[in-house]
């Protein structure tokens, strides 16, 4: 995806949510986002979608961070649904993040979007847990859902390396706390039943900013284990 794409990825976002995002927050993607990867599918000159060569048909907006892919944005134009063009979009994504180490990967979804989590169930996608109320427009239920090939390294690490670092690197602590503050953040927007275009953007800066800060975490656990094994292998 690049700037000159976003005038019909907006329309198409516009068609196909009831929140969608302002074009304010898909420029954030493509020029602020390190961890973002953005994805663009259209029409080749000779085939059977029925719309001109070269047209828009699909995006796909996914962020990978450390080992975890979260699937933030995925969309496909209404009369070509059902044609696999959704399911290729999220192999890329799954392919490219894999070779960029992602073994997890997380999205969320409408409870009534039975569509997509079949989609998503396809590549091994289970459902984890809800979250209540989190869409507006209409007011809905987010089905969280997950594929883990590993599990992902922070949530299946053993509480007592977690403690360890935590006394050795103050830093891991700093981060920790402020990991539990983005996070209730999030909760305290996710509570307003209509964001502001201005809240929309602080949501995104406070969900980047949240995945910086436990890509960190993660980054100083790796260091630490490493460190202790070549301790051991010299003695």
């Amino acid at each position: 995806m690049q700037e000159g794409d976003l005038d019909e990825v907006v329309a198409l976002e516009q068609i196909s949510f009831t929140e969608p995002w302002s074009r304010k927050m898909f420029v954030g993607e493509l020029r602020g986002n390190s961890f973002s990867t953005n994805l663009v599918a259209r029409a080749e000159e000779r085939d059977d979608t029925g719309v001109p060569g070269g047209t828009l048909v699909g995006y796909i907006i996914f962020w990978v961070v450390f080992e975890e892919l979260h699937l933030m944005n995925l969309a496909v134009r209404p009369e070509l649904r059902r044609r696999g063009i959704a399911k290729e979009l999220v192999r890329q994504a799954l392919i490219l993040s894999a070779s960029e180490g992602a073994h997890t990967a997380l999205l969320e979804v409408r409870a009534s979007n039975v569509a997509a989590q079949a989609l998503y169930e396809g590549f091994g996608f289970k459902r984890k847990s809800m979250r209540r109320g989190y869409y507006e427009y209409p007011q809905e239920d987010a089905v969280i859902m997950v594929l883990e090939k590993g599990g992902d390294p922070m949530l299946s690490e053993d509480p007592a390396i977690l403690e360890l670092v935590r006394k050795e690197h103050t830093e891991f602590t700093t981060l920790e706390v402020t990991h539990h503050r983005l996070e209730d953040q999030l909760a305290e927007l996710a509570k307003l039943h209509i964001l502001t275009p201005e809240e929309e953007v602080r949501k995104k800066q406070i969900q980047f900013q949240k995945l910086a800060t436990k890509d960190k975490m993660a980054e100083i656990v790796r260091q630490f284990k490493h460190s202790r094994s070549l301790s051991a292998g010299r003695s």
